[in-house]
């Protein structure tokens, strides 16, 4: 889905949230959370609940897990101070160990069936003397993008059928889940092996964000070769757990990767996103996971050849809930089959709907500005008495569901990125009468499968059909030249 300019930038930062946000900043003002208490889930089901009560940090869990914490300030990662128990109930007072005005985090470790985990996103302050939870800039946000992650029957079984790059029926995929699950008995252990096999055995593929080619994602690709990123590794999760008749869905957003990326002033009005993940529902209830921040080595190359670097798996981001998963990301959208009903102006004279079935249609004439973030749609249909004129500036950017679009023959214009990474695009018409088609247009647009550029075009922009390798594209001999520089060719240029 992303530009390898973005997936870069993720790369650089991958791994820091592990272990909190490093980085130094100065002295903030704080929100303190609405909730006092959080509840993880264990890989078994059971339950590990946290909560604060005036200065003190406080540990409930089912039997037979025993915990221990240690405070880090967050600015920096350094160790405020360590408790432990050799029980699953304790009462930690922290609050004696942290100032007015800092933020810390508590990582949160146990021990369940001779295994350990541990828990980073636990994020507290002190205020008048009292621990409380910090709120995260984005919790509201992600309350609001969650609300499609329904458990009605319907829509769970929605979020069992394939989709573009998740080929859930494929054979192998099945036969990949099935080795995978096999001796599981209930779909806790299922989850719980496959998020182990991604993380132990699957590497992060910095060669692949150095390539100049497209790279795929789908997740048959991504069981056979063992390496690949952050959209990758969602995608074959929410592939083996949908094979093994586990609900799940690939969810896109913004990794807050460090300290000051997870307090800066744009948070609110970002929804560029820069990284991918999962989210699966077991016993009807959503959790989420980020496999690649636990990803377990990292695949690069020089001149003596390829080479794997052990980095450490580790289930951190496994399971977690809402409210500690929004401290390091932010959540842009779901890739659910189904969309929240909605309608709102898309220009100066144009106005849409967003029905159930995830359906987008336009009404009204000129230019077309969808909201920035509307994305949560599958398909796009223009009313008949509809007039629009221009697709404007980043009009569909980001609609990774959408697979075909015909515009309606009064579209004169297609402004720059348009269509910029519509990833499961693959036929879109463009109809006689369109005169311009601007940067970037549909770059990135790495199903696209056909187009046709009209004769009644007369200005192409730079890149605007650059990395679509599956692309046949045709155009009159008069834009022989549009592919001129292009980092990735098209599959195939026509000039007719």
């Amino acid at each position: 889905m992303f530009s390898k300019i973005v997936a870069c930038i993720l790369s650089c930062t991958l791994f820091s949230t592990q272990f909190g946000f490093f980085g130094h900043g100065g002295r903030r003002d704080f929100e303190a959370a609405e909730f006092s208490e959080i509840f993880y889930t264990t890989y078994t089901g059971g339950k590990i609940k946290v909560s604060v009560d005036g200065g003190n940090f406080c540990v409930s869990a089912d039997e037979g897990v025993n915990v221990s914490l240690v405070l880090y300030t967050a600015s920096d990662s350094r160790m405020a101070d360590a408790y432990s128990a050799n029980s699953n109930e304790a009462i930690y007072p922290v609050a004696q160990e942290m100032r007015e005005g800092a933020l810390y985090y508590i990582q949160l470790s146990y021990e369940l069936n001779d295994m350990s985990f541990y828990v980073s996103n636990n994020y507290v302050i002190r205020q008048d003397d009292a621990v409380k939870f910090y709120k995260s800039p984005v919790y509201d946000f992600n309350v609001e993008r969650c609300s499609e992650l329904w458990v009605d029957d319907v829509s769970l079984a929605e979020c069992l059928e394939p989709q573009n790059d998740i080929e859930c029926d494929n054979p192998s995929v099945v036969s990949y889940a099935e080795q995978i699950c096999e001796g599981a008995t209930n779909d806790w252990e299922k989850v719980f092996d496959i998020y182990t096999y991604i993380t132990n055995y699957m590497a992060y593929d910095n060669v692949q964000l150095d390539d100049e080619a497209v790279y795929q994602d789908d997740a048959l690709l991504i069981l056979r070769r063992s390496i690949g990123v952050c959209e990758g590794f969602a995608n074959a999760f929410v592939a083996l757990c949908r094979a093994e008749g586990i609900p799940a869905t690939v969810e896109f957003g913004i990794g807050l990767a460090d300290y000051d990326d997870m307090l800066r002033d744009d948070l609110d009005e970002d929804e560029t996103p820069d990284h991918a993940w999962a989210a699966v529902c077991i016993d009807k209830q959503w959790y989420f996971v980020d496999p690649t921040f636990d990803i377990g080595y990292s695949y690069d190359s020089d001149f003596r050849g390829a080479h794997y670097t052990e980095i450490g798996s580790a289930y951190a981001y496994y399971l977690l809930p809402l409210e500690a998963f929004s401290y390091d990301h932010k959540i842009c959208d779901a890739d659910t089959a189904h969309s929240i009903e909605k309608t709102g102006s898309c220009g100066d004279n144009a106005t849409y709907s967003i029905s159930r079935d995830g359906t987008l249609t336009i009404y009204g004439s000129g230019v077309l500005e969808l909201p920035y973030g509307c994305n949560d749609f599958s398909k796009v249909v223009f009313d008949p008495s509809s007039s629009i004129t221009v697709i404007g500036e980043e009009c569909f950017q980001d609609c990774d569901l959408i697979t075909s679009v015909v515009l309606p023959d009064t579209v004169s214009e297609i402004c720059d990125r348009a269509f910029y990474t519509c990833e499961d695009l693959e036929y879109v018409y463009l109809p006689e009468g369109l005169d311009e088609i601007g940067k970037s247009a549909f770059d990135y647009c790495d199903e696209l499968a056909y187009i046709r550029i009209p004769d009644s075009v007369t200005s192409v922009g730079a890149y605007a059909f650059d990395d679509c390798s599956r692309l046949y594209l045709s155009v009159p001999s008069s834009l022989r030249r549009i592919t001129n520089q292009y980092g990735n060719m098209p599959y195939c240029l026509e000039v007719r």
